[in-house]
């Protein structure tokens, strides 16, 4: 995804700086649309790079100073919400506008940002750089500390590139992967291979890196709680304010509309617009799902355009396409079952390059939580391995000890939740109102009660726009009419989806043994709820493609499986849901093995080689 690259080296002018830089960059050059450029200052010992998404925030780089004695590379994006009037959309900055605050505040002009960043700003007249990041980590940056240079970068692969060394996996993530689907409290996929820490600061000098941190999360810990009363229209106040600045952008937004709660608070809350908001969702392969019909509703009564981007059959015949790019885009930190995502996101960029989800919604206002996770197959995967799964159960355990929304805002949603927003990045510009700064400093004074329940979800949403109180959620949840003669279909919606569950990852051995008899009932659930089926589509589009795979070398030779299992589950009658999630594992690990590990990378491309003969190479 677009980002930074670069590395701080204590040797004077090495003579292979072009050649790493060069590396690196075009390790990060995956789309037509992307930028790119670098920067180097020689008597410091600093090159670095960036790689940006055309019209972009960020697409300004390299940012000067008028003394020309500053120089800042961006990535990401910045919401100001001082800047957004009540009535009208002001005119889209860019990231420019970032160095007059810093040369106004210096180093704590970090505590004025929002959003999600990183950035390297580089100050000749104090021969000094500072590295830094947004206060969630939602912006991540790759480090390795070699002998004679701090690495970093915006993608894992870029750092493995040039740091050979790093190109083993580690164990303890390896058991988080496996038990989880995700990496988390602070360890990477690659042995040596870290992430800055939210909200750091590193000082960058000659002499190596000043490790510091600008932000606390303690400090909104440790915020009094409100009652409900007083609390209610703070949030509601809170959400009017800083929604009119995720509508900022040089080109029309869109939403990924669905039909929860979270998207259409965001539509309830749109400010008045001179051009008219996108509205689009994901639809399965089966039928119109209610999150289709529900969202279709929406943006009818907010007289919002609206479509539906359908999962194709062209998805299945080029899946081994999807699947192996899905995981080297994301480094491995999304599996196979992902692939969906690219799909989608390469075909939403044809409506608007930037993308408003609800996405955290649930997990920072109501306190939702998709990080579960369960001991792998002990048939498939190495003994050995046991002990690391198990350490990851406890490590889990430990972070939900915490406080309950920075298990949310530090750990579920930019660890357990990075490899769908990161393929997304791949394609589009993401946001999320749900991961505000403003808004979930606010939320760390919430009544404890207050999250556990969708209470003030659906009165923000009649607040906002009384029109789209009436329409029921995919869940079929409303403010509106009888709550008693609602209980059927909210009865039956449930049903369903449990049902469309259990036929999917919930398949239990017990149950697949009578699939053939519930077969032929496949259209009357089968899409209802959900767009990803992988079990069905393993045991039917995909056959071929998981028989191969699993059956090649690079599969069954991994150091965590056991081969003779592998084979019997390319054998297998029936498939489970923990036959999909053995697959998902087993081919995923293979691919990381494959483009990451065993991977040595080919010399620069063209255009990377030609962005560093044509960039500010001199400082």
């Amino acid at each position: 995804m677009p980002g930074l690259l670069g590395f701080l080296t204590k040797n004077p002018r090495p003579p292979d700086a072009e050649q790493r830089l060069s590396t690196m960059l075009d390790c990060m050059l995956h789309e037509s649309f992307y930028t790119h450029g670098v920067h180097a200052v020689p008597e410091m010992g600093l090159y670095v790079g960036w790689v940006s998404q055309r019209d972009s925030y960020a697409d300004c780089n390299p940012i000067v100073n008028a003394a020309r004695d500053v120089v800042m590379l961006f990535a990401g994006e910045h919401f100001d919400h001082a800047s957004t009037s009540d009535d009208r959309r002001p005119r889209p900055g860019d990231a420019r506008e970032l160095m007059a605050l810093y040369e106004r505040k210096g180093d704590s002009f970090l505590l004025d940002l929002n959003g999600w960043f990183a950035g390297v700003l580089v100050d000749t007249k104090r021969q000094r750089a500072v590295l830094f990041n947004d206060r969630f980590g939602m912006h991540r940056i790759f480090y390795a500390e070699t002998a004679d240079a701090l690495v970093f970068a915006s993608e894992a692969k870029s750092v493995l590139a040039v740091v050979p060394q790093c190109r083993r996996l580690n164990p303890t993530a390896v058991g988080q992967l496996l038990t989880f689907g995700s990496v988390f409290g602070g360890a990477t996929l690659f042995t040596d291979l870290q992430v800055l820490p939210p909200g750091s600061s590193w000082q960058l000098t000659r002499g190596g890196a000043s490790k510091k941190t600008y932000f606390d999360i303690a400090t909104w810990e440790q915020q009094p709680r409100r009652d409900a009363p007083a609390f209610y229209p703070a949030l509601k106040q809170n959400l009017s304010r800083i929604l009119p600045a995720y509508y900022r952008a040089h080109k029309n937004t869109a939403i990924s509309l669905t039909g929860g709660l979270d998207t259409r608070i965001i539509v309830a809350g749109r400010p008045p617009l001179e051009t008219p908001t996108p509205c689009y969702t994901y639809g399965g392969l089966y039928r119109d799902c209610y999150d289709v019909r529900t969202a279709a509703k929406v943006a009818a009564v907010a007289q919002q355009p609206y479509q539906v981007i359908p999962l194709g059959r062209d998805f299945f015949d080029n899946f081994a396409g999807y699947a192996e790019r899905t995981v080297w885009l994301t480094d491995g930190y999304l599996d196979i079952c992902g692939a969906h995502e690219l799909y989608f996101s390469q075909r939403a960029r044809n409506i608007s390059p930037v993308r408003i989800t609800g996405n955290y919604g649930s997990e920072v206002l109501r306190s939702h939580s998709t990080f579960r996770g369960g001991l792998p197959s002990s048939e498939v995967f190495a003994a050995d391995l046991l002990p690391h799964c198990q350490r990851a159960l406890a490590t889990v355990a430990e972070l939900r000890a915490g406080h309950e929304v920075t298990f949310s805002a530090l750990h579920e949603v930019p660890c357990h939740l990075y490899g769908k927003l990161a393929i997304a990045q791949t394609q589009l510009h993401v946001r999320s109102p749900y991961m505000d700064n403003e808004l979930v400093a606010l939320v760390y004074a919430a009544p404890p009660d207050v999250r556990k329940t969708r209470e003030f979800s659906l009165r923000l949403i009649g607040d906002l726009n009384p029109a789209l109180a009436p329409i029921e959620t995919d869940m079929g949840y409303s403010t509106e009419g009888s709550q008693l003669l609602a209980q059927p279909r909210r009865f039956y919606r449930y049903l369903t989806f449990k049902a469309e569950w259990y036929y999917n990852l919930g398949m239990t051995p017990a149950l697949s043994r009578v699939e053939g008899l519930i077969r032929p009932f496949e259209p009357l659930f089968l899409g209802v709820h959900k767009i990803d089926h992988y079990r069905v589509w393993f045991r039917d589009y995909l056959r071929n493609y998981v028989r191969e795979t699993l059956s090649s070398t690079a599969t069954i030779t991994q150091p965590y499986v056991r081969p003779n299992a592998v084979a019997k589950l390319v054998d297998a009658p029936r498939l489970t849901g923990p036959d999909v999630n053995a697959i998902n594992r087993l081919i995923t690990l293979a691919i990381i093995h494959k483009r990451l590990v065993d991977w040595s990378p080919e010399p620069p491309q063209r255009a990377a080689s030609e962005a560093v003969a044509a960039g500010a190479w001199n400082g």
